[in-house]
């Protein structure tokens, strides 16, 4: 069985390994949907609440954290020596989408 997701990198930052070199950590977010808000009333307030849930749901979305309706959800950080960096063609960027692959024995990861 394989599970497969989207990411974006969010993160890329250089970083000294404790033998004294340099290497590259690369930070890895899924984005999904933001569920829309529940809200449950009862009684008279019942019509008003469906009157204000769009404007509700207005505002959940452009809250800072959020993006367009969407949340990010933290996946995978990667760790890269120095020269396993250098080897890397072509070499990830901050918004670069990839797409990982998981299975019982292996995890891929294609840079597009």
């Amino acid at each position: 069985m394989e599970i497969k997701f989207k990411a974006i990198i969010t993160s890329k930052s250089v970083y000294n390994d404790p033998t004294g070199g340099k290497g590259v950590k690369i930070e890895l977010v899924e984005e999904k949907d933001l569920p829309p808000p529940v809200v449950m009333s009862r009684g008279e307030g019942s019509d008003l609440m469906k009157d204000v849930m769009p404007l509700i749901s207005q505002i959940v979305q452009a809250l800072p954290f959020t993006r367009g309706g969407k949340v990010t959800v933290p996946r995978l950080m990667i760790w890269l020596s120095e020269d396993e960096w250098d080897k890397l063609e072509p070499k990830p960027d901050i918004g670069d989408e990839v797409e990982v692959t998981i299975s019982s024995s292996k995890v891929s990861i294609s840079f597009r």
